[in-house]
C-alpha cells in the first residue's frame, strides 16, 4: 500500500474508517479518487449509498451516525461536490451530529497549473466544521481514524478531509482531557437544588449522549420536565412529569414563570429561538462538555458524565409541586395549540394530519422538516423514545426530513420511519424519493401540501413581495412519487389519511395531504407569541 498513489491512499482511508467503526458511506462520486475510495471501502465490507445530492448525503450520513453511535461518513467530489455539501456540514455542526466529509481536491502537485475546480477546500469547510484538513501520505490510516473519531467527541459535529496523495497532510487536533468536576461548584449547585421547591428540568440535545443515565436520574424526581425539540424522545412522554416542549418562546412561559430553579440537562443555547432567556429563576446546567452559557444569564455549570453528575446533583431534591403539575402544563399547552378558529368546513387541517398519522402509524421513528408543519407536529406527536425525534433545530434547515429518514431507515432496519415534511422542504430534496425506491426503505413520507412557504408567509408584512415571494404552483407530489417508483396517494380528509396509512405495508409510501393552512396563524402565535 503506497499512500502516495490514489489507490494506496484510498486503501489507507478505508482502513482508518474501518478502525473508527464506519460501516456505511453516503455520497455522490465524481470519478477518479472517489471511485477508488468506494472500491477500497467495499473490499473491507463498508457499503456505499448513492444519493442525488451532496447535502442529502451529509444529512443521511450524520443521521445514520447519530443513531448507530458511529462516525457518519459522506464522500463527494472536488469543487461543486464540496460546495454543494456546505449545508450538510453546517447541519452536522449546529445540530450536533457526527459527520466525516471526505472530498476530492485538486492535488497540491498540480495546483500551480490547474485552475479548473480549484478552491481552497480546507479553508472553505473550516468555518462549518469542528476541523478541516488534508488526508495526505503521512500516517494516513492514523489521520483518517482520528478524524472519524473526532466527529463523535462532544459536541458531535462535522469534520472535513480533503483527499490528496501528493500532500503530506494534516493531523487532527488532540482531544482535550475530560474536565474534572469542581467539588465547590457541585456543592453550590446541590444547595440550589435542595432548597428549590418549584424546580423545572429542561432536557436538551446533549442528553442524547447518555439517555439511560438521564432517564434513571429523572425517574424519581416529581417535578415538571420539559424537552427541547432535539431531545424529544429522551424523556418518555407517558411520564406524569412530562411537561412538553421548551422552545425559548411563549408556549412554556406559564410553567417557567412559576419555577424557582431551572435545571438544564444537556441544554444547548443553539436549540432556542433567538430572544431572551425566558426565566428569572436561578439556573444550573449539567453538560458532558464545556458549553456557551451567556444565553442563560449567569448559571452554575457542571461538566462531566451524566451517570456520575446527575445522581450527585439531584440526591437532595425535594420539589413541592402539586401532583401532576407537569402533565397539566403539557395538556394545557396542547389544548391552547388545538384551540384554533374553525377551518373551512370539511377541510383537512395540519393538526388533523398529525393526529391521524400518529394514530395510524404508532410510535415509529420520526423525522420532521423545518416549516409551519413542524410547529404542529412537535407538540402533538407523542413518543416514549428512546430514539429521538430527528429534526434540524440548531441550523433549522429545510430539506432535512427525507435524507434523515433514509439515514434512519438504514440505521434501524426493521423499524418503520415516518417522514413529515412540507412541500417546500420536500421540493429541496425531492430527487431522494428515487433513493427510497431503489433501496426499498420502509419510510412513509407525509407531505403537508399547501403550495406555499407558509411559515415565511405568516411573517410577511406589507411591501415584502406578496404572494409571488412565498407561493408555489400546485404540485401533485403523489404523481411525482409514482413516477420515481414509490406508491403515492392524495388525501383530503381525515378518513382518507387513516385509510392511506392504516394498512401495514413494507417499503416506501408517499401521502400527499392537501391541507387548509388557516390554523397555522393561531399555532405560531400560541407557540412563539
Amino acid at each position: 500500500m503506497d499512500p502516495t498513489t490514489t489507490r494506496g491512499l484510498a486503501d489507507a482511508l478505508a482502513d482508518g474508517l474501518l478502525a473508527a467503526g464506519v460501516r456505511r458511506i453516503f455520497g455522490v462520486p465524481g470519478g477518479g479518487p472517489n471511485l477508488d475510495v468506494i472500491g477500497a471501502a467495499a473490499d473491507r465490507g463498508i457499503d456505499f449509498v448513492l444519493t442525488h445530492g451532496e447535502t442529502a448525503a451529509c444529512i443521511a450520513a450524520s443521521t445514520h451516525g447519530r443513531l448507530t453511535g458511529t462516525p457518519g461518513t459522506a464522500l463527494v467530489t472536488r469543487g461543486p461536490g464540496l460546495t454543494s455539501a456546505a449545508n450538510g456540514l453546517a447541519h452536522a455542526t449546529l445540530d450536533r451530529a457526527p459527520l466525516l466529509l471526505v472530498s476530492d481536491t485538486v492535488p497540491a502537485s498540480t495546483a500551480g497549473r490547474t485552475a479548473h475546480q480549484r478552491l481552497d477546500q480546507v479553508a472553505a469547510a473550516s468555518p462549518l466544521a469542528k476541523w478541516s484538513g488534508t488526508l495526505g501520505h503521512v500516517e494516513p490510516v492514523a489521520v483518517a481514524t482520528a478524524a472519524a473519531r473526532l466527529t463523535l467527541q462532544s459536541p458531535p459535529g462535522a469534520v472535513h478531509l480533503a483527499f490528496d496523495p501528493t500532500a503530506a497532510g494534516d493531523a487532527p487536533p488532540t482531544p482535550a482531557p475530560p474536565c474534572a468536576v469542581d467539588p465547590r461548584h457541585l456543592a453550590g449547585a446541590r444547595t440550589l437544588v435542595a432548597s428549590a421547591r418549584r424546580p423545572v428540568v429542561v432536557v436538551g440535545i446533549d442528553a442524547l449522549a447518555d439517555v439511560a443515565a438521564v432517564r434513571e436520574a429523572l425517574a424519581g424526581i416529581d417535578c415538571p420536565v420539559l424537552v427541547t425539540y432535539a431531545a424529544k424522545g429522551v424523556v418518555p412522554e407517558s411520564w406524569p412529569t412530562f411537561a412538553g416542549l421548551f422552545t425559548g418562546a411563549a408556549v412554556e412561559r406559564p410553567l417557567l414563570a412559576g419555577a424557582d430553579l431551572v435545571v438544564g440537562i444537556g441544554l444547548d443555547a443553539v436549540e432556542a429561538v433567538p430572544g431572551p432567556w425566558p426565566s428569572g429563576a436561578a439556573v444550573v446546567l449539567v453538560h458532558s462538555h464545556p458549553v456557551e452559557t451567556a444565553y442563560f444569564g449567569d448559571p452554575a455549570l457542571l461538566v462531566g458524565p451524566y451517570a456520575a453528575l446527575l445522581p450527585a446533583l439531584l440526591a437532595g431534591a425535594a420539589p413541592d409541586w402539586p401532583p401532576g403539575a407537569g402533565r397539566r402544563a403539557h395538556d394545557a399547552a396542547v389544548d391552547r395549540i388545538g384551540a384554533h378558529p374553525p377551518a373551512t368546513a370539511g377541510a383537512l387541517t395540519p393538526l388533523d394530519v398529525v393526529r391521524a398519522a400518529r394514530a395510524a402509524l404508532g410510535d415509529v421513528a420520526l423525522t420532521v422538516d423545518a416549516g409551519a408543519h413542524m410547529l404542529v407536529t412537535m407538540p402533538l406527536w407523542s413518543t416514549d423514545g428512546p430514539d429521538p425525534v430527528l429534526i434540524s433545530n440548531g441550523l433549522a434547515t429545510m430539506g432535512f426530513a427525507l435524507p434523515a429518514a433514509i439515514g434512519a431507515a438504514l440505521a434501524r432496519p426493521g423499524r418503520r420511519v415516518a417522514c413529515l415534511t412540507g412541500d417546500g422542504g420536500l421540493g429541496m430534496a425531492m430527487a431522494e424519493i428515487e433513493t427510497l425506491a431503489r433501496l426499498a426503505l420502509d419510510v412513509t413520507v407525509v407531505v403537508f401540501n399547501d403550495a406555499a412557504l407558509t411559515l415565511i408567509a405568516l411573517k410577511q408584512g406589507a411591501g415584502q413581495g406578496g404572494g409571488p415571494a412565498v407561493r408555489y404552483a400546485a404540485t401533485d407530489f403523489a404523481a411525482v412519487a409514482v413516477a420515481m417508483g414509490v406508491p403515492g396517494v392524495v388525501v383530503g380528509t381525515v378518513d382518507e389519511v387513516h385509510r392511506a396509512l392504516g394498512a401495514r405495508r413494507r417499503g416506501p409510501l408517499l401521502v400527499d395531504a392537501r391541507i387548509d393552512p388557516s390554523p397555522y396563524r393561531h399555532v405560531i402565535d400560541t407557540i412563539r407569541g
